[in-house]
């Protein structure tokens, strides 16, 4: 009984080495989909150091059973990401290393291959670091971009950008809206979504006369001002969207034909953010709803 009991006990916890090596796994892959955002660096540290510590705990008493060995022999390669791409932001990689490490040497996998399996990863992280920062500085542009200001809409859906940009040319202003619900936030680290950007307003030389300012505005208010400026305003709608209306894949939609309970029904609200620059709307969220602006297929990711 007592056998039985401690068995269990070592599955239970070798669960534990298991459980870390999917969060050493899931933080990477959100790394590289996301852009990590760091509100207290310090509360991070001892957050992630009281994890490891647990993890430890657990590993040791459970690190000759086959799962605990696995997931320690895991743990480095699955590290080397979030370690490339937050190579700046020692307090996630620094506790994530050294538990890596200390579960890695002190398992109960047996030396040689510990020597050879560390060999191994210490030719990837050394190769991988290289290959990673040569890519980076061969993608890398001679441009410097500032973050003026950003502003969550009434609604809280969408975020603009104001953002000016130093070059040879005499710089750029830009605004880019991008969605403010699909980042990923948990009380000492936010993973913020990227690639959904979408520029709306662009202008060279740099501007510094620009005014943004967020409204409500009402569907059917939308569609009065957006007809009022041509009864031939074109919706590029999905294929399903227009299968569902009853248009041919390739047939043009146009606005004047929609009615507000057929809006209503392809997902456009009562009441829409418009986003104002110098008093000229340069963005509406019934436009982006309609044309899927931030659907991911729209997406464009990149790690560099």
């Amino acid at each position: 009984m007592n056998q039985t009991s401690s068995k269990a006990t070592q599955l239970l916890l070798a669960c534990v080495s298991l459980i870390y090596l999917f969060i050493i796994a899931g933080i990477s892959v959100l790394s590289a989909l996301y852009t990590v955002s760091i509100p207290n660096k310090p509360l991070l540290t001892i957050a992630l150091s009281l994890i490891g510590l647990l993890a430890i705990a657990a590993m040791l008493y459970s690190r000759n059973h086959f799962l605990t060995k696995l997931s320690c022999m895991l743990l480095l390669p699955c590290l080397l990401p979030t370690v490339l791409i937050n190579f700046h932001e020692w307090s996630l990689i620094v506790p994530l290393a050294v538990t890596c490490l200390l579960m890695f040497f002190f398992s109960g996998v047996q030396e040689t291959p510990k020597t050879i399996f560390g060999t191994v990863y210490l030719l990837i992280y050394v190769l991988g670091s290289l290959g990673y920062f040569l890519a980076v500085s061969l993608f890398a542009t001679q441009s410097v971009s500032t973050l003026l200001e950003s502003r969550v809409s009434d609604s809280g859906s969408y975020r603009y950008s104001l953002v000016n940009t130093e070059d040879s040319s005499g710089g750029s202003t830009k605004v880019e809206i991008s969605p403010n619900d699909m980042d990923i936030s948990f009380s000492v680290i936010s993973f913020l979504a990227e690639g959904y950007e979408r520029t709306v307003y662009i202008e060279r030389p740099v501007q510094n006369e620009i005014t943004l300012e967020w409204k409500t505005v009402s569907r059917a208010e939308i569609t009065k001002e957006l007809n009022e400026i041509s009864d031939s305003v074109i919706i590029d709608l999905s294929s399903e969207a227009k299968s569902s209306l009853g248009y041919a894949d390739d047939a043009d939609v146009y606005l004047r034909d929609l009615s507000d309970s057929t809006l209503e029904d392809l997902g456009v609200p009562e009441q829409n953010d418009v986003l104002y620059l110098n008093g000229t709307p340069c963005f509406r969220s019934y436009i982006a709803i309609l044309e899927e602006y931030f659907s991911s297929s729209e997406r464009v990711s990149s790690v560099f």
